[in-house]
This record gives structure tokens, sequence and C-alpha cells, in this order.
């Protein structure tokens, strides 16, 4: 079964992480987004939200990656999990895991691997200072 994907962050940030993720893999990889605007607040996000969810078929597993827990994207996204059993949250969102999805959509447990790239894509990465000769 293929899962779907929905995008949700406060402002435009949903919407640019899946620009960026056009940049590296071309217009292939379109996921719809909920970007929540101040004027928004809850209800304005959960009407955004519930005229995507209308368009998916009944029979998919729906994962919401959400910019930040405790925000309201993923309040809302949470609130819609409590009443649709196809739905599954993951806060966090990074362009790893938006790349990743694509080509991993297919997987029973997506939520797991999409939470593992995003841990591993935070690092310090190591400078290695060069002699000038």
């Amino acid at each position: 079964m293929k899962n779907e994907l929905i995008l949700m962050s406060h402002g435009m940030m949903a919407k640019e992480m899946l620009n960026s993720a056009k940049m590296i893999l071309g217009d292939q990889i379109d996921y719809p987004v909920v970007c929540m605007s101040p004027e928004d607040g809850i209800n304005g996000t959960k009407a955004k939200l519930v005229k995507i969810l209308e368009q998916i078929s009944g029979d998919k597993k729906i994962i919401i990656l959400a910019d930040l827990m405790g925000g309201t994207p993923a309040n809302v996204a949470s609130m819609a999990a409590l009443e649709d059993s196809r739905i599954s949250v993951v806060t966090g969102m990074n362009l790893g895991m938006i790349l990743e999805s694509f080509f991993s959509l297919e997987e029973e447990y997506l939520e797991k691997k999409l939470i593992e790239i995003g841990i591993q894509g935070i690092l310090k990465p190591q400078v290695q200072e060069t002699e000038d000769e």
C-alpha cells in the first residue's frame, strides 16, 4: 500500500521545503502542503488540512510531516489523527526526510524510517584545517 504525505508548517516553510526538494528531484515530487498564516489560527489551519484529506482515497495511509512538535500545525495534525486512523504525524520535518520519503512511499513503516533519516541528518561536520604551502 502506498503512503500519502502531507507537509505542514508555520508560514511558507512547507511549501519552500517542497520547492527545495523539487530542485533536487524535479517536479516528480509533489506533496500537498498546509502553510499556516498568522490569520489562520487553529480553525483556519484545520480547514486547510481537511480540504486536503477529503481528496485522499480511504485506503491510503497518510503521514503528516510537521515542522515543530507542540506548534499549531502539529497539534492540528494530531487532532486529525485522533479522528482518522489512517493518519500518523511526525514532527521535526527536514529536507532529508522529504527527499527520502519520495523513494520510500510504499514502505510499511515509513514513519520510523523518516524519523531515523531526520535524526541522522543532524550532525556537526568535522572541519579539517589545511596547511598553506
